[in-house]
């Protein structure tokens, strides 16, 4: 079959999805529905895949040559800089160190993600739980990110003084970071049990 064909075979079909629009439905047809389907969900999340907006994309991979204002997450010696994504940091205590969920960038999506609800049957009689049906396939495409521990929650430029909006004494210890691309299989479900 050639394109011509192709074309004029899905031209021909135009007439009849103009027949399938949307019809209102009236007291009695919409009293014979059921509303227990629960919700069928896809979407799809861009993190920061231009980069963030607390820093500028320097020009060279070198931190003394930064100024205050930027920041590269290219790994050490490499040739050219690369933008940094988003930062989480979390203080565990008053006085304590910060862990930090840095350079999370990518996009990420899914289709088939279910919301509905079931009634259990157990010892204690019926339940009503929450199901979280997984979707079966998540994509990532140029995901990205860094956990590690921190003395401060925001990122400072240790290679500059004080006085250039650096500060020397700031360390950072990426215990693991990943790069992900591709897509994870997912089967089953989540049930959320409702407690008073």
């Amino acid at each position: 079959m050639t394109c011509a064909s192709r074309s004029m075979a899905l031209l021909a079909l135009l007439p009849a999805l103009a027949l399938a629009e949307l019809q209102p439905l009236d007291d009695s047809a919409l009293s014979q529905m059921s509303g227990q389907g629960g919700v069928y969900l896809s979407g799809e999340f861009s993190i920061n895949k231009d980069g963030g907006v607390l820093w500028d994309t320097p020009a060279s991979n070198d931190p003394a040559l930064w100024t205050a204002n930027q920041r590269s997450c290219a790994l050490a010696g490499a040739a050219s800089p690369e933008s940094c994504g988003l930062r989480l940091a979390i203080r565990s205590g008053a006085n304590a160190g910060w862990y930090v969920l840095d350079n999370l960038k990518g996009i990420f999506s899914f289709e088939g993600l279910t919301l509905d609800t079931r009634t259990l049957t157990g010892a204690g009689g019926e339940q009503e739980v929450l199901a979280l049906g997984l979707p079966n396939e998540i994509r990532f495409k140029d995901g990205n990110f860094a956990f590690g521990v921190a003395s401060q929650g925001g990122w400072k430029n240790k290679a500059l003084s004080a006085a250039n909006g650096g500060d020397p004494s700031y360390q950072q210890t990426n215990i693991f970071s990943a790069k992900i691309d591709g897509s994870i299989r997912m089967q089953g479900s989540v049930l959320i049990f409702p407690t008073n």
